[in-house]
């Protein structure tokens, strides 16, 4: 009787294991997915840090980050970061953070030094800030600026409020916008000027002002994308069309690139690197983060198309039913002596990886049961459309168009290769002891964050596997038992200051003691206005609605002739400014307290027009010139479109 009992319950949970995974798509797609982020804009250096080799690489533009992922800018270097929960974070130069937790209502990030500009695009996310003297909780609508030093922080609300818990008193402290900031050492709490850092804000205006630009270029790819990704509609815009394709038996709107080279494939022009032991595709092309880590590349009648990902049941929408998952890659593996290839998935052909990354056709490998998984290449729909190339450049190049084996057909891949689930040792055979995997770029990397800053990582690497980490319900009713604390307006505290640990790469371990390590304040000195509510245009967010921000102020980088001053202005000195650039500033006047009339304007200068800036004060700019108006890239300059390139014959070996 027991063991007729006993082979009745394993029959059930076979039962109920096999039932789970042949779930359809369209259930599938209501799981809550792996919330990975994009680096979206990089200035000067932005450095990731490998656990796994303790060292430092450079990133690149569309490189993901995630939960244990920690960030560094180097002293001139300026990023800006988006996840698709609605968290929006800006860092500025030397500064380190690390990701505690991101989910699709929650994101946790520790700021050890530097300062961060926090945004909260969403309904329903809450995000928490962690720093050395306690943490900042911002609900949805809220902006605020984190100053972190080694003796104090600073926080600034911008919109909305925000409260700060102090972990020496375990006492809550709430900034509102257009009020005085928070500044906090390890025993007081007292009130900040409430103004931002000015060259800080000027670059973050402008990053405001190419978003205001580019989030009117929506076009038909806004009605097509789910929430979480419209912010990257213009990009769709700019670099293909869309098309009502016969496939699968109806007719369904997909997209195909048109600024690639004729011939051109998924996952070509690009690179691999080695994420927590998965391959992620680093992509090349303008539009290859989103149609490469999310939706399903299809292939149809000889061309390739990209289909959306899907959130929920579209009506009247014809679309592919693909859920809405992040992924590292979807292709499977090939490989032959020398030789390694990768096939591009169809969407319902299953994906292994080393993590679950969301999906019901997505498959986890062990070292247990590694050998039990059986591919036949034959069974893969885009089999003849996989690319190969030698190993040696597997991990070398920004793109396989020109080195990958080119007289090479299905009978070959089906009958002379062999397939693999994972990348390991018998895919490429130097893959465990060869670093170069875990690179995003071939740049090398002349300065390093000194090994000091490592403590910090450790920190919060313990919370994250000791399960400490909180949820977003958590996080809010802590904070509402947090009894509120008084601020000290009497007490003294130093403005943030930290010490700018970047060194040269060969003296990442020298001592401390041994290094002229600088140390700066985090805010300059100059006198901004304090922050008000100004009028503010709309413009949508980053899942859809529409918000209210201050219209951006044109860039003010041109520059005139070195030689030659421009009439009735003081000659100017050369600063360094907080977002690591030079600036030309003009020295003080003897008299600064006298202010010119309104109705003056100085010879040799053009005409100036007051507008509110993004931290709601007004200020004088220039008046753009019509020429900036053309669709830039987010960097701000105009995208070409590349030439269509002719691959190389490499033969087989």
């Amino acid at each position: 009787m027991k063991r007729t009992k006993y082979m009745t319950g394993l029959l059930m949970c076979l039962f109920s294991i096999g039932m789970m995974a042949v779930v359809s798509p369209s259930l599938a797609a209501d799981t809550p997915s792996v919330v990975v982020g994009r680096v979206y804009y990089i200035e000067g250096e932005l450095l990731r840090y490998v656990p796994e080799t303790n060292d430092w690489v450079a990133v690149v533009r569309d490189t993901p980050f995630g939960t244990e992922d920690t960030l560094f800018t180097g002293s001139r270097g300026l990023g800006e970061l988006i996840a698709p929960n609605g968290t929006w974070i800006r860092i500025g130069n030397s500064t380190q953070i690390q990701f505690i937790a991101l989910d699709m209502d929650f994101s946790e990030m520790d700021v050890a030094t530097g300062v961060a500009r926090i945004y909260n695009k969403s309904t329903n996310t809450i995000i928490k800030v962690t720093c050395p003297f306690g943490y900042v909780l911002a609900d949805p609508g809220t902006v605020f600026d984190f100053y972190v030093g080694e003796n104090s922080v600073e926080v600034l609300a911008l919109i909305g409020k925000v409260s700060f818990i102090h972990s020496a008193t375990n006492a809550r402290y709430d900034a509102l916008a257009g009020s005085p900031s928070i500044l906090v050492d390890q025993q007081q709490v007292t009130s900040g000027n409430g103004m931002p850092d000015p060259d800080w804000d000027r670059w973050n205006v402008r990053r405001e002002g190419f978003w205001a630009m580019k989030t009117r270029e929506t076009g038909r790819s806004a009605e097509y994308l789910p929430p979480n990704l419209r912010n990257d509609a213009y990009i769709l815009e700019e670099n293909g069309r869309w098309e009502n394709v016969y496939y699968e038996g109806e007719s369904r709107w997909l997209w195909q690139p048109t600024t690639v080279a004729v011939g051109w494939r998924p996952f070509s022009v690009g690179r691999w690197t080695d994420y927590y032991g998965d391959q992620c595709w680093v992509p090349a092309e303008p539009f290859g983060y989103t149609t490469h880590h999310y939706g399903n590349w299809v292939h149809v009648s000889n061309s390739w198309y990209w289909a959306p990902p899907v959130v929920g049941v579209r009506v009247g929408l014809p679309l592919l039913d693909v859920g809405f998952y992040w992924y590292p890659g979807r292709v499977s593996w090939i490989h032959r002596g020398a030789y390694v290839g990768w096939v591009p998935l169809a969407p319902r052909e299953m994906y292994y990886s080393h993590r679950y990354w969301g999906g019901p056709y997505a498959g986890v490998v062990t070292n247990a049961n590694i050998a039990q998984i059986n591919i036949n290449i034959g069974n893969y729909a885009y089999a003849n459309q996989a690319v190969v190339v030698n190993q040696d450049s597997f991990y070398s190049v920004n793109n396989y168009s020109n080195v990958q084996v080119t007289n090479i057909n299905n009978t070959t891949i089906v009958n002379d290769y062999s397939a693999a689930p994972v990348v390991n040792e018998t895919v490429v055979n130097n893959y465990t002891t060869n670093t170069q995997r875990y690179n995003y770029t071939n740049a090398t990397v002349a300065e390093k964050p000194h090994n000091a800053v490592v403590d910090r990582i450790q920190y919060n690497k313990t919370i994250i596997q000791e399960g400490r980490v909180e949820n977003a319900v958590v996080a809010q009713e802590r904070v509402k038992r947090t009894e509120a604390g008084r601020i000290n307006q009497g007490a003294r505290v130093e403005p943030p200051k930290s010490t700018n640990y970047i060194v040269p790469a060969s003296k990442v371990n020298q001592p401390k003691s041994e290094l002229k390590l600088q140390q700066r304040a985090i805010k300059s000195s100059g006198n901004g206005a304090r922050q008000g509510r100004q009028p503010q245009q709309q413009m949508p967010d980053q899942t859809g609605r529409t918000e209210r921000v201050s219209p951006a102020r044109p860039d003010q980088t041109e520059k005139t002739s070195p030689d030659r001053t421009q009439q009735g202005r003081q000659p100017q000195q050369e600063v360094p400014g907080q977002t690591g650039r030079t600036e030309r500033v003009s020295p003080p006047k003897p008299d600064q307290t006298q202010k010119a009339s309104p109705e003056r304007k100085q010879p040799g200068s053009q005409p100036q027009q007051q507008m509110p800036a993004q931290t709601g004060r007004t200020e004088r700019v220039s008046p753009a010139k019509p020429a900036q108006t053309e669709k830039a890239s987010p960097d701000g300059t105009v995208p070409e479109k590349p030439d269509a390139r002719k691959k190389n014959n490499q033969p087989e070996k």
